[in-house]
């Protein structure tokens, strides 16, 4: 594996994690400061790697440069999925679900 390749799966699979983490963790604290305590089991596994060594992330998120290129896919996607829930498009949610279903299965990652 070549250092370029290393830092793009570790962009996607480790970096990203962790801003998603973090960045959810600040939007959801926004709305009361008390609400970590109503999350459960979905909101400490989004959050389980939030404010982990910041000292070390900095540093992680500033040298990959190919962490960048993860987030704006990232996004790209998100804002896609948004769409289709602001236009009530029921069908397309549906089927994005259970391709995802499908994929963590194959992926070996299902529960």
């Amino acid at each position: 594996m070549t250092p370029g390749e290393h830092d793009e799966i570790c962009a996607f699979v480790s970096h990203l994690p962790h801003i998603l983490a973090n960045v959810f963790l600040q939007t959801v604290c926004a709305v009361r400061e008390d609400i970590a305590r109503f999350g459960g089991p979905s909101f400490q596994d989004m959050t389980r790697v939030a404010g982990s060594s910041p000292s070390v992330w900095v540093d992680i998120f500033l040298t990959n440069e190919k962490l960048l290129r993860a987030a704006r896919e990232f996004l790209q996607n998100f804002e896609r999925f948004l769409a289709l829930l602001e236009e009530g498009r029921e069908t397309e949610v549906l089927a994005f679900l259970q391709e995802m279903a499908r994929l963590k299965e194959r992926t070996g990652h299902g529960s």
